[in-house]
């Protein structure tokens, strides 16, 4: 790939890609969906995979504890499977999330990537918002409370030297900023 700037070109080498999507790329987030697009088709009645651009959640329900944590060990090493097939998998954003009622007793569960403890949750987000076990709203008001502060503060500032179109304009960047 070739750019070029006004006082020099910048050239990069050609190389071959082994696994994975070029990241960058126009056509990368279509290629990474046909990529994975066979992931879902690898789990039962009681899980759903949600694929949103490169994150992917698993939805399991189970109302038995014990028959969730075989349940859930038995999808993570069908999904492993695929993971080490594909070449695809980052531990360390990979955490699940149990959602309980505020009066359930806490039941520790071991749910294993390999030799690997997957990390339990009390919050994670998922597709812009905060979710909490109980799924309180408290956590994600936290969460955006500085950011809608600071957004505030910037259109405030900017209001008296601004037209309406532009403060629209100024608003709609703000607000895709602080989510």
């Amino acid at each position: 790939m070739v750019l070029n700037n006004y006082s020099s070109s910048l050239c990069s080498n050609w190389g071959e890609i082994t696994h994975g999507v070029p990241q960058g790329s126009i056509l990368g987030p279509l290629l990474f969906l046909l990529y994975i697009n066979d992931l879902p088709q690898i789990t039962n009645d009681n899980s759903k995979i949600v694929l949103f651009a490169d994150d992917t959640s698993m939805i399991i329900t189970n109302p038995n504890p014990l028959n969730f944590e075989k349940l859930v060990n038995k999808i993570i090493q069908d999904i492993n499977e695929w993971l080490n097939t594909n070449l695809l998998l980052n531990l360390d954003r990979t955490h699940f999330i149990r959602f309980v009622t505020k009066n359930s007793s806490s039941i520790d569960f071991n749910i294993m990537h390999g030799n690997t403890k997957i990390a339990d949750v009390y919050n994670t987000k998922f597709l812009g918002l905060t979710l909490h076990n109980t799924l309180s709203w408290r956590t994600h008001i936290d969460t955006i409370i500085p950011n809608l502060s600071s957004a505030s503060f910037a259109l405030r500032v900017v209001k008296p030297f601004l037209s309406l179109d532009s403060l629209k304009m100024v608003y709609s960047i703000l607000r895709m900023l602080t989510y």
